[in-house]
Order: C-alpha cells, then sequence, then structure tokens
C-alpha cells in the first residue's frame, strides 16, 4: 500500500510550491527517504534545521490526516497559522480553544478536511476515542520534542509516556519523532516507549560551532545579578538570561526593568498571546533581553555562560553530569559531545580550551 504519493520526487514539488524552498537540507533528506518508503523515524536535529518541514512535507503527500502532537501551544499556533497563509487545511485543538471551537476543529479533521491537526499531549485521550470512532485514517503521527518522552516525561509531560500506547489505538500508523537532542539512552528510551524499536534514528552532530561555553563562580545572588546587568549592557546583541523557575523568571525581568535594560519574561505560565507578543518583541529588537525558563529555544550565534555558587548544588533536582560540567578544568564543548555520544574534534569555543572566552 502506497502511504506517501511519489516519494521524494513529489516531495521536492511540494517543498517548492508550498514552502518556496528550492531543495531539501542533507539531514531532511535523510528524514524524508525512510519516511515516505512507510518506514517509522527518530530525527535529532538542532534548532533551526527545518524539522517541521519533517512532516509537513509529508503531510501533503498522505491519504489521510497527519496528526501533530506538540507541548508547546505558542508554537502549534504560530505553525498553523503559517500553513493556512501557504494555503494548507491545518488547525489545532488545545486549551485555547472553548468546547464549540474544539468540536468545529474535530468534525473537519474526522471529515477529511484537514491535512494536518495539531493538539496537545493532554488532548490526545479524548481525541483518539473521535478519531477512532469515526474510523479516520491516520497517515502520519508526528511527535514533536519527543525528549519530553525520556527527560521530562515524568514531571513536565507525563501524557508522553502514554503516546505508544495511543499510537496502538490510533492503528500503529507511520511515525517520526522529533527532538533537538537527545542522549543515546533518551532515544533506545523514545522508541522503547513509542513501541518503534525498528525505526530509522537520523542524527546529526550535537556540536554546535555558534556557541562558546563558559562558567563563573560567584559569592551570592548580588554578584550574580551585578553580572548579569553587566554583560547584557556591554552585550553588542539580544541576550537570553535563563532561570530555573517562573517565579525568578518574573523577578529578575523586574530588576533589568528598574536599571532601565529592556526585558521580558518567557515561560509556560504565561498566555499564548503573551508569549507571542514577547517573542515578536524580541525578533524585531524591541526588547533586549529575554528571561525564560527552558521553554524558550536559542538558535543564533551566543556565548553559553553559567553563573554559579556552590549553594546551587542543595537544589535537589540538579544532575551529576551537570556538576561535572561547571566544575571541570577539561574541554566543556568535549564533555557536552561525551554526554550525548559524540566525539570531539577541536574545540570551537569554550572558557577551558580558549583564553578569549575566560
Amino acid at each position: 500500500m502506497v502511504l506517501f504519493r511519489g516519494g521524494l520526487d513529489a516531495a521536492r514539488r511540494v517543498l517548492e510550491q508550498h514552502f518556496g524552498h528550492p531543495r531539501f537540507r542533507i539531514h531532511q533528506l535523510k528524514v524524508l527517504g525512510p519516511l515516505l518508503s512507510g518506514r517509522n523515524v527518530l530525527a535529532v536535529l538542532p534548532t533551526g534545521a527545518g524539522k517541521s518541514l519533517c512532516y509537513q512535507v509529508p503531510a501533503l503527500l498522505g491519504d489521510g490526516l497527519t496528526l501533530v502532537v506538540s507541548p508547546l501551544i505558542s508554537l502549534m499556533q504560530d505553525q498553523v497559522g503559517a500553513l493556512r497563509r501557504r494555503g494548507i487545511a491545518a488547525a489545532y485543538v488545545n486549551s485555547q480553544l472553548d468546547a464549540k471551537q474544539r468540536r468545529v476543529v474535530l468534525d473537519a479533521g474526522v471529515n477529511g478536511q484537514l491535512s494536518l491537526l495539531y493538539c496537545a499531549p493532554e488532548r490526545l485521550a479524548s481525541l483518539t476515542r473521535r478519531l477512532r470512532a469515526a474510523d479516520t485514517r491516520l497517515s502520519l503521527f508526528a511527535i514533536d520534542e519527543a525528549h519530553c518522552i525520556s527527560e521530562w516525561g515524568n514531571e513536565f509531560r507525563p501524557v508522553y509516556r502514554r503516546l505508544g500506547v495511543f499510537r496502538s489505538l490510533l492503528g500503529g500508523p507511520p511515525t517520526i519523532a522529533l527532538t533537538g537532542s537527545a542522549t543515546p539512552a533518551a532515544r533506545s528510551d523514545i522508541l522503547r516507549v513509542l513501541r518503534i524499536p525498528d525505526a530509522e534514528v537520523v542524527v546529526t552532530s550535537f556540536d554546535r560551532p555558534n556557541l562558546a561555553f563558559l562558567t563563573k563562580q560567584v559569592g551570592d545572588d548580588r554578584e550574580r545579578f551585578a553580572l548579569i546587568r553587566a554583560r547584557v549592557r556591554s552585550a553588542a546583541g539580544a541576550s537570553l538570561i535563563y532561570t530555573p523557575t517562573r517565579r525568578l523568571t518574573e523577578l529578575v525581568t523586574r530588576a533589568l526593568l528598574r536599571t532601565s535594560i529592556r526585558a521580558a519574561p518567557y515561560h509556560a505560565g504565561l498566555s499564548a498571546g503573551i508569549r507571542r507578543r514577547v517573542l515578536r518583541a524580541f525578533l524585531s529588537n524591541q526588547v533586549n533581553v529575554i528571561v525564560a525558563t527552558s521553554a524558550f529555544g536559542m538558535g543564533r550565534a551566543s556565548d553559553c555562560l553559567v553563573l554559579w555558587r556552590r549553594e546551587d548544588f542543595s537544589w535537589g533536582n540538579i544532575a551529576p553530569a551537570m556538576r561535572r560540567y561547571i566544575e571541570t578544568r577539561q574541554c566543556r564543548r568535549r564533555m557536552l559531545l561525551e554526554y550525548f555520544g559524540e566525539r570531539c574534534g577541536d574545540c570551537t569555543g569554550c572558557d577551558v580550551c580558549d583564553s578569549r572566552h575566560r
């Protein structure tokens, strides 16, 4: 049975006609080749690599609905908006919709009026029941941010641990799981949970030459904030400040604003509308600094500086690998790559190897 019409040749036409790109990147072809032939795929690709095209293009070649599971409401909404502007029938189901709006979207999905349907993982159980009741055929099951299955599954998105069950209930459609980073152990866990042990695994290098890795010990939080403020003021470009909690995100933002630094918070506790406005302001240089939890991605050339003090290790969720990274006197880039099962060539930037970053 042909699941995706026309193979790679048809995919290239879709890419150019609907998305305006003349060709795929090499790693996208490595994903699409097996996927279009009906194989399951786990794709570990960096931020900015075009992961979304790896399921959006096949969605336009399939005979059924493509169901995309995404934990980030703002990105889900942005993708659906972009697809609609290109004339592609797409919709989402999440907590931002009321009951009537959800019914309209689900009716469109089961009646064959949509090519792509995005859903938050917490909506997947009820959506699965609806799709099964309507005998809706899935041509593709896509899981974005698949690292949530292993690394954050028990706290951040518990339902991710049940994705394999839902996949079976939906008839075991061709599946693509995508993430920006996953250790060998995490990759094995993802395949096990999704029940796709024979999937094609496509992994690009985890080395990010655009990033330099640094750490600096501080005596207390006052010194830490003073260093943050000084670094932000002297930065030639934009700055991202990561904090471990939403509360600290808000507190650091307010402290920066009091010193006349244009800053804004970004975390999962903010509404989707606020997050979209913050992101747009940041990309248009109206805001110089984003203070965020790990809900905000980073893909540009940057110095990645960890400011730490001994008392930080009393937090119960500090991984031993993170402590080794902070305290090491060896190449930080090599340590990061070895964590992901990869060997490091020449270091292109860390404070251990390069005096310019000390």
